[in-house]
């Protein structure tokens, strides 16, 4: 197994030879031994060279496959706090197809906001012939980023 590579020689090996010396030679560190060094700082120069010159990777576009799934926003502090306010969108493969314009959840139980959910999946199912179970993915965003207005946390001045 080959030694692995030495950070501080990568870095040394960046610098002019007469800055290497100062920093590395008897008055800095110590670690500068002439027999060694020349040929190690050409070896970390090349091998840098080579990585970014030589070694270019192909690069392929697969088209994804265009499945539907749901997402749910819930607009709410972090921890056990109140819902602010939800949204949704329904996607097929990369993009966004259709939007629940997001609203306010003042005054709703846990179970109403429950059934508004699962309403918006089979409304999303119904209007683009899909089975939605659930949604695939549910992203917590804080308040204050609540987009519906007027809102109590961004009045309109």
């Amino acid at each position: 197994m080959p030694k692995p590579l030495d950070p501080k020689c990568q870095l040394c090996a960046k610098l002019p030879t007469t800055q290497a010396k100062v920093l590395h030679g008897t008055a800095g560190d110590g670690c500068w031994n002439p027999k060694v060094c020349h040929n190690r700082r050409s070896f970390y120069r090349r091998r840098t060279q080579n990585e970014n010159n030589g070694t270019e990777i192909d690069a392929i576009a697969v088209e994804p496959p265009a499945t539907y799934f749901a997402v749910l926003y819930l607009y709410k502090e972090a921890g056990d706090k109140p819902l602010h306010a939800l949204g949704a969108e329904l996607w097929l493969g990369q993009k966004p197809v259709c939007r629940l314009e997001p609203i306010h959840c003042f005054g709703l139980t846990a179970g109403k906001i429950r059934a508004y959910t699962d309403q918006v999946l089979q409304a999303f199912a119904f209007q683009y012939g899909v089975s939605l179970y659930q949604y695939k993915d549910m992203f917590e965003i804080t308040s204050s980023y609540c987009p519906v207005r007027p809102c109590p946390l961004n009045p309109e001045l």
